[in-house]
């Protein structure tokens, strides 16, 4: 992490007493290049490690020049450089495994995934599986689909914040303001010593007052020059960082590095200092209780109601990590694991914190904890499949009790180190700090807007059977989110389009005369993520002159009553018959074959003119009604007929069950251009007058 553990943690530790030392120049020599590397002087080692390469003759020599030149441009996050002598310390040394890692890391920091997968695949060949490189696969891999997907997010580099320096850590201040860290080398300016490990200056926080739009405070329209922060109290002289602030904005939680129990510089760590706002002034820092010279802390963020304090720390019970010997000797350190810490006002103290647990945590490092109002808490890691160093993250929970994190993808990650992440109240907009490429300086601060979501549902309707485009066909919408119908008709190219809201489920069909309704369609917009355009077609089947049955009117012996369950099948024909007013139906009613043939032509009428009349008595105009009775001759069970000289056995030989299929009713489509009479008033008809109305003289016509 730049800055020690001030800026991003890049899984290093060392040990920091000479953190804050000043660069010292170059030279030639491999000692000269050892000793600045051991003192954390990597910019200024990694220029003597290439002279001593480019020199030396011995191979050994000339073997750890390469890899350790690579080191000092990994651990000053100069990748671009890192790759290049990762490859040259592969050439010099093949059997190097720990160079063939970094190798495939900064090919993928450099957003060379292809290259990044193709090593990756050599190395397991050659050294076998390792966890390590599974997880810088598996990045690799899923960056190369994450950044083909569709997604809301535009990001911009805010260039009025961002120098040739390192920029980051932005966090809001009151409504129109920012507050981030930044270690900008202007002489005249901070006049602070330069920082070995990069060769730039200390980090300070600065200052920065946005212009938003009076009408949209989502615009911003400027940014003012950034402006030292309290300059008496918040920023020292050595590294001053990230910040976070109550509800109200008069307490202060800053990361301070180094600056050791009595202030002297000679601090081994980063902690977290609490600061009160007086007037225009905040008081001198104090460390938190927690938080001592023994282990790193840092990137604190306070939730909403002030009793929650997150942050990211080396503590003892943080996770151990396996580590380079060029990092340390040992083997293995503790990890940055994300930590809570509770406040009591009632004993106004702060109790011990609390590791939030594997599901946040991996034996890579967490950092720079963000928790939304509404309890999302984001954060960056470079432990878990992503698409560079560190990538961005969120997840929802409390206390060690969390959901599995998810990735947010490009373009809020890219191939570089991507953190500190801050998000508005709706989500719609914020800030974070990243280094990837084509940026103005080493780390810089972009921000984020996402577009509208925009949900839209077209398509066509046709006729199913011959695939004709239907233009004129109404469909009609209803939607889970009120009692609303819309209704549209297709075009002259039998295609409709309207627009949808987000999160709502939708059900459609469509209608036209002389077809049938289309089925219901479901479509939603519940869960889409990025603006669509759903498409649904419609099919429509025409209406034929064919006849169907209608099941289940049935009747008892020698009767033509309607029975209840018959009167609930006509009450379904009524509905229909409504639907379509332009449709005449014939009923036919059949018997069985038994008893008389004649007799049953006349049962079967009486039936049909039963059904009839039951749907003219339930409003149907009986101009679209003919009834018929066909008696036996159109059995459905045709092995059921009587005829013969033993036409009695003959009916026996079929069951109760097969007679009573052949005593039904079917309805026939005569006529579909039905058009019903207009009807005229009649001017002999009396006037209906409501209660306390009469008549004037003369208003009335005369009878004849």
């Amino acid at each position: 992490m730049k800055k020690n553990y001030l800026i991003k943690f890049t899984g290093i530790v060392l040990t920091i007493s000479l953190l804050f030392f000043a660069c010292k120049g170059g030279g030639g020599n491999i000692n000269d290049a050892r000793k600045k590397f051991k003192e954390f002087e990597y910019a200024a080692a990694a220029d003597v490690y290439k002279k001593v390469y480019g020199t030396t003759k011995n191979k050994d020599i000339k073997k750890e020049a390469a890899f350790f030149a690579a080191e000092c441009y990994r651990l000053s996050n100069n990748w671009t450089a890192a790759e290049s002598w990762y490859t040259k310390a592969v050439q010099q040394d093949p059997t190097n495994a720990e160079a063939k890692f970094r190798q495939i890391q900064a090919l993928k920091f450099s957003e060379k995934y292809v290259e990044s997968i193709t090593e990756a695949n050599k190395y397991k060949k050659s050294v076998g599986s390792d966890p390590k490189i599974d997880l810088e696969d598996c990045g690799s891999t899923s960056a190369q689909k994450w950044k083909s997907e569709k997604t809301r997010y535009l990001v911009e580099n805010v260039a009025k914040l961002n120098t040739k320096w390192s920029d980051f850590a932005p966090m809001y201040y009151r409504k129109d303001q920012l507050m981030f860290s930044s270690d900008r080398f202007e002489v005249g300016v901070r006049g602070k010593d330069k920082y070995g490990w990069f060769n730039n200056g200390f980090c300070d926080v600065y200052t920065t007052t946005l212009k938003l739009n009076k009408k949209n405070k989502d615009i911003i329209e400027n940014y003012s020059l950034p402006a030292l922060t309290d300059k008496k109290s918040i920023n020292g002289k050595w590294n001053d960082g990230s910040v976070c602030f109550d509800a109200k904005f008069t307490t202060m939680y800053v990361t301070k590095c180094n600056y050791g129990e009595k202030n002297d510089g000679k601090g081994a760590h980063c902690r977290i200092y609490e600061s009160k706002l007086s007037g225009t002034e905040w008081s001198e820092p104090v460390p938190l209780p927690f938080s001592t010279d023994s282990f790193d802390c840092g990137h604190p963020y306070l939730s909403k109601d002030g009793t929650t304090l997150y942050f990211s720390s080396n503590m003892p019970g943080s996770i151990e990590k396996a580590v380079s010997s060029a990092e340390n000797p040992d083997g293995t350190i503790l990890s940055k694991d994300l930590y809570s810490v509770s406040y009591s006002k009632r004993g106004n103290a702060w109790g011990d914190p609390v590791n939030l647990g594997p599901s946040i945590n991996t034996d890579g490092d967490e950092a720079f904890p963000f928790l939304h109002d509404d309890g999302t808490l984001y954060f960056a890691s470079n432990g878990r499949c992503g698409m560079g160093g560190y990538d961005i993250f969120f997840a929802k929970g409390q206390a060690a009790d969390w959901s599995d994190p998810i990735n947010m993808k490009a373009p809020i990650n890219s191939g570089g180190d991507d953190f500190a992440i801050i998000v508005s109240k709706d989500k719609e907009t914020g800030f974070f700090s990243s280094n990837r490429l084509n940026g103005k300086g080493s780390d810089d601060i972009y921000r984020f807007t996402k577009t509208p979501l925009i949900f839209t549902l077209s398509g066509v309707a046709r006729d199913v059977k011959t695939r004709e485009i239907l233009k004129n066909t109404v469909i009609q919408f209803t939607n889970s989110s009120d009692t609303i119908k819309l209704t549209v008709r297709t075009d002259a190219a039998g295609s409709y389009r309207i627009p949808l809201r987000a999160g709502t489920d939708y059900d459609l069909y469509g209608s036209k005369a002389l077809y049938y309704d289309s089925k219901i369609y479901s479509q939603t917009t519940k869960g889409l993520e990025v603006s669509t355009d759903l498409i649904q077609d419609l099919e429509l089947r025409p209406i034929d002159l064919e006849t169907f049955t209608v099941k289940g009117i049935f009747y008892g012996l020698d009767s033509a009553d309607i029975r209840p369950r018959s009167a609930e099948i006509l009450d379904s024909l009524v509905l229909i018959m409504n639907k379509y007013p332009m449709l005449k139906f014939e009923l036919g009613s059949h018997t069985d074959c038994r008893a008389d043939s004649f007799y049953n032509i006349k049962l079967s009428q009486r039936r049909a003119d039963s059904c009839v009349g039951y749907l003219i008595s339930h409003g149907v105009d009986s101009m679209r009604l003919v009834s018929r009775g066909y008696g036996e001759n159109e059995l459905e069970i045709k092995e059921c007929a009587c005829e013969g000289p033993n036409e009695r056995a003959q009916g026996q030989r079929c069951t109760e069950d097969q007679h009573q299929q052949n005593r039904r009713t079917t309805v026939k489509v005569i006529d579909t251009n039905y058009n019903p009479p207009v009807k005229t008033k009649d001017p002999n008809e009396p006037i209906k007058l409501g209660p306390g109305q009469r008549v004037r003289p003369g208003s009335q016509p005369p009878r004849r």
